[in-house]
């Protein structure tokens, strides 16, 4: 496939190098995974650099033996802990940072140890955090260009930062409909918010890890974004990034009406071969391994997300048990007008060593058992880590994929849903709203369980009719939104223009730095002449003082005297001597 994406102009493969702080089961993961093999599809060699990959909680292209990139990944600074006491999350953020460097410090020495046999990398890929970018621009790999992947400001996804930020969509989104009808939605929810910290300490130590965020994010080439959500949240956070000026001409400016490679957005794309592929797993025996599979129940609601309370999975739990309270409730002496809640599975990314998720999962089985009825709790199904067959099983066979974090940066969850003709039901906030089409692919609903309860029963047929939307339909027209909108093709056309950006970007900038490295070297050098005279005349004059030398001997009379005068005279004799022995032209007509 390379050959159907050939290099701008000829030019030879690039060597891109990808930083990744902690390569397991995620989002952030996926994608720069999907860029690493986008990448080699493009003919380029790629390295993957990394603290922490663990072989069974990674995606199947980082297994050991069968993975196909495993050969290529490298992973050093395992040591470095992920928290400063662990198992409260204290101080996460200042050891990622230090993760990050020690990381970014590793492969300066693998550059330069191996800088005979192997040529150092044209671009580095970095995201999570940029605060090794100056590190890598000045001293650790000057010679590469920096591409930064801005999945969302770190400085948003603290715990208190996102509970706000979520609280004040849930009770303030009447009030913004009244009071700014014309003012964008976006533009609201990345409203700057600043969460009341528990203490100064805290505070302060924010201010840092976010100040540092902030100082170091310009250092990039080229900075890619992952939705117009986040990049609009992006330029409202970030003070330090400043817009260039727009060109001139109409291709240089988007529809938005910014410069069209200011913070260009690259939307992920799906790895639709391991979603077209795992049909010939789905047989009798893989079937008779999950227990909630049962031909007899209707298609199951699924909700995959790490186990993680800003995925708010309980959302679905408390829609599920508003239905129960709400419709079957209300209509028991109704019986034509019952539904059936189907079975629901959660599954998604857990690991027993991350003290969030044991602690979410437990606080989730605890609502299951206190709040909902034995008659529900029978029809709850945990999935932890589950497999990609059974990934896409459950993409392809339920009823709706519901999603149910807020301000999500993209989701790669509901295009995939989409793509395996399964409608989507999620938060009308951040990235759903540019993949999931209202009414037509799937439900966009307020974060309370009465709105995810009603998108619900839209979906559900009662005991005397048929759904209010037919989720087959649907799904057929949610699969033909994302071939044509997040289609490899487009990633990878995108991805090879954002990468060559980056490396003519770099280039530039490493020319100027060059510059303006020769203007200090030279300026140093005419300071160092300078002083080295001043010294001289220093000299002179003390020894002058002392008595040493005779006050004439260094006098401008003497310097005539002694250097300047016989240098004259002998270039005169030079030239005379020179005239002399040149033949003099004859016109021939004086003959």
């Amino acid at each position: 496939m390379a050959d159907n994406y050939g290099m701008m102009d000829d030019r030879p493969p690039l060597r891109v190098l990808f930083l990744h702080l902690d390569w397991g089961i995620g989002g952030a993961e996926q994608l720069m995974l999907q860029l690493a093999q986008a990448s080699v599809v493009l003919g380029h060699s790629i390295q993957l650099w990394t603290t922490k990959c663990d072989p069974h909680h990674c995606f199947a292209p980082l297994k050991p033996n069968t993975g196909a990139l495993h050969p290529l990944l490298h992973v050093v600074g395992q040591w470095i802990p992920p928290t400063l006491l662990i198992g409260n999350g204290v101080g996460r953020a200042l050891c990622s940072n230090v993760r990050l460097l020690y990381l970014s410090y590793q492969v300066s020495r693998h550059i330069y140890r191996h800088r005979v046999h192997e040529p150092p990398p044209d671009v580095i890929v970095l995201d999570g955090l940029p605060t090794p970018l100056p590190f890598l621009q000045y001293f650790w790999a000057p010679t590469a260009s920096l591409l930064f992947y801005c999945h969302f400001p770190d400085q948003l996804l603290t715990t208190a930062q996102t509970a706000a930020i979520i609280n004040m969509e849930t009770n303030d989104e009447q009030h913004d409909k009244n009071n700014n009808e014309n003012t964008s939605a976006t533009e609201t929810r990345t409203t700057t918010v600043q969460p009341q910290m528990q203490s100064v300490r805290k505070g302060l130590y924010r201010q840092v890890m976010d100040g540092l965020e902030n100082r170091t994010l310009p250092f990039a080439d080229t900075i890619v974004v992952n939705s117009q959500f986040t990049r609009q949240t992006v330029l409202n956070t970030f003070s330090s990034l400043q817009q260039p000026p727009i060109g001139n001409n109409d291709s240089d400016v988007d529809v938005n009406g910014n410069s069209a490679d200011f913070l260009p957005v690259l939307y992920p794309a799906l790895d639709t071969t391991a979603l077209d592929n795992a049909t010939v797993h789905q047989d009798a025996q893989f079937l008779s391994t999950l227990p909630y599979y049962d031909p007899k129940q209707p298609p199951p609601l699924v909700s995959l997300n790490r186990y993680e309370r800003k995925k708010n999975i309980k959302l679905l739990l408390e829609a599920i048990l508003w239905i129960h309270n709400n419709n079957n409730n209300n209509n028991h002496n109704h019986n034509e007008n019952t539904v059936t809640i189907p079975p629901v599975v959660i599954a998604g990314g857990y690991d027993p060593t991350n003290m969030e998720n044991i602690e979410y999962r437990g606080e989730l089985q605890q609502f299951v058992e206190t709040q909902l009825p034995s008659s529900l709790q029978s029809k709850i199904w945990f999935r932890h880590s589950i497999s990609d067959v059974e990934r896409t099983f459950l993409l392809k066979h339920a009823l709706a994929v519901v999603y149910t974090p807020a301000l999500e940066h993209f989701g790669i969850v509901p295009v995939e849903a989409m793509y395996c003709e399964t409608p989507v039901i999620a938060v009308n906030s951040g990235g759903p709203r540019e993949t999931v089409v209202p009414g037509v692919t799937g439900f966009l609903c307020e974060p309370t369980p009465a709105a995810f309860g009603q998108a619900i029963l839209q979906l559900l047929p009662s005991t005397s009719s048929k759904p209010l939307y037919d989720a087959k339909v649907m799904g057929q027209a949610a699969r033909r939104h994302v071939v044509t909108r997040f289609g490899q093709e487009r990633f990878y056309q995108q991805w090879k223009q954002y990468v060559e950006m980056a490396w003519q970007k770099g280039r530039v900038r490493q020319q100027r730095q060059q510059a303006a490295r020769h203007l200090i070297h030279t300026l140093i050098a005419v300071a160092d002449l300078v002083v080295t005279l001043w010294i001289m005349v220093l000299a002179v004059k003390l020894l002058q003082r002392w008595g040493v030398v005779p006050p004439t001997m260094f006098s401008i009379k003497a310097w005539h005297v002694t250097l300047w005068q016989p240098l004259i005279q002998w270039f005169s004799v030079a030239v005379a001597n020179e005239q002399q022995e040149q033949p003099v032209a004859v016109d021939e007509e004086d003959l």
